[in-house]
């Protein structure tokens, strides 16, 4: 009887074996497809950050340049503020027509005038912004007539 038990346990580990194996194969199998799909996952993911650092950069670069070109019709645009208080235009009426804000009006007319003098080193200046006329103000040189008298801001 002892030989017929030994055969028994014999065929139970060779089965239990051949699961465990079945089992192991599986798990290994489903660890490779975890880690292929890691590796992807790792790999897309810095793609992509790549691919938004090289857009970043070049927009910063595309930003950079517009400014750097921005100066020069900004700085005609004050001189423009400028030639219309030469002209009489009271500041309330060049906001108007110009549609910046009595403020920004002051703060262009402030840089222009402190323009022909030696700088302090102090290099702000006003950002003159394309802006459309407000609507039914009259656009300078359509003889649209601006009265009133000049205003001191």
């Amino acid at each position: 009887m002892s030989g017929r038990i030994s055969a028994s346990r014999a065929s139970a580990v060779r089965a239990a074996q051949q699961a465990k194996a079945a089992r192991d194969a599986e798990r290994l199998r489903r660890e490779r497809q975890v880690e292929s799909a890691l590796v992807d996952f790792y790999e897309q993911t810095g793609r992509a950050e790549q691919l938004r650092a090289t857009a970043r950069a070049r927009a910063e670069k595309v930003l950079a340049d517009a400014e750097a070109a921005a100066l020069e019709p900004e700085r005609r645009a004050r001189e423009a503020v400028a030639a219309l208080a030469d002209l009489g235009e009271p500041r309330d009426q060049i906001a108007e027509l110009t549609g910046l804000s009595l403020a920004d009006v002051r703060a262009v007319l402030a840089e222009v005038a402190g323009a022909g003098k030696p700088s302090n080193g102090g290099g702000g200046t006003v950002a003159v912004a394309a802006v459309e006329p407000a609507p039914g103000s009259a656009v300078a040189g359509s003889g649209g007539g601006a009265g009133g008298e000049p205003v001191q801001g």
